[in-house]
């Protein structure tokens, strides 16, 4: 996977969030902690999702899992996992296409095939859109918007170190997280696509970082549809809150 590049016009997807619950969600804290949310994209896969939900059941961490409509078809029992072990799923597309090479069809049918995939499976379409490589077209918010979506889900990386999908070990993971740890920060994971290729021992960095994260003072949150564009999180109109 290319570096995720945001190249992204949030401006038109405020008018979006105002369909929604109607106001900011609440701040990144919970009670006397601040939140940190992980979030894995690309799943699910079966050769990790698994260990993933493993992990995060037996740390108790909600995340959020932003699913690839084509891969939530293909694997519906980790879908419905996901949701029953109440982590939030967001809509990645179908078959993580870069949506500016796309025609404005393309756009609408990846954003389309994937809520009725992730619906058909929990019963619930997605309200959170993460586009692939953090790429969106002023046609494609437009278009959540008309749909009641919040689009642009983006993440904190301020520091720059490589990230999972860049195979920089259980270590270089750990470090990139830790990194990025601010209060309300969303963080870039993956349990699909090319982090596949990376040598099985990275995947030790999960547990090791949730408990390296507590030390820290965090406690961890899912994201939410948000009415203020996050400058902590490259503009998301997307907030971390309590599970």
């Amino acid at each position: 996977m290319r570096r995720k590049i945001a190249v992204v016009a949030l401006a038109a997807a405020s008018l979006a969030l105002s369909l929604l619950a109607g106001g900011p969600a609440a701040p990144a804290q919970a009670a006397d902690k601040p939140l940190i949310g992980l979030t894995f994209d690309d799943g699910p896969s079966p050769e990790r999702t698994a260990f993933v939900l493993d992990v995060l059941k037996e740390k108790g961490v909600k995340a959020t899992f932003f699913l690839q409509g084509s891969h939530a078809q293909q694997y519906p029992d980790l879908v419905r996992r996901i949701k029953a072990e109440g982590h939030v799923i967001g809509n990645h597309s179908w078959d993580h296409a870069n949506f500016p090479d796309l025609t404005q069809a393309g756009q609408k049918q990846e954003i389309d095939a994937t809520n009725t995939a992730i619906g058909a499976i929990t019963g619930t379409a997605p309200t959170l859109v993460r586009f692939p490589f953090g790429n969106s077209t002023p046609y494609a918010l437009n278009y959540l918007r008309s749909i009641g979506m919040s689009g642009g889900i983006q993440w904190h990386w301020e520091v720059g170190e490589p990230g999972d999908f860049e195979c920089p070990g259980a270590a270089g993971v750990q470090k990139y997280v830790l990194d990025e740890a601010a209060p309300g920060a969303i963080i870039l994971l993956h349990d699909g696509n090319d982090v596949l290729a990376c040598p099985a021992t990275q995947w030790t960095y999960l547990a090791k970082t949730i408990d390296a994260l507590r030390a820290m003072g965090y406690d961890f949150g899912v994201v939410a549809p948000s009415t203020t564009a996050s400058a902590l999180n490259e503009g998301s109109y997307g907030v971390v809150v309590a599970p």
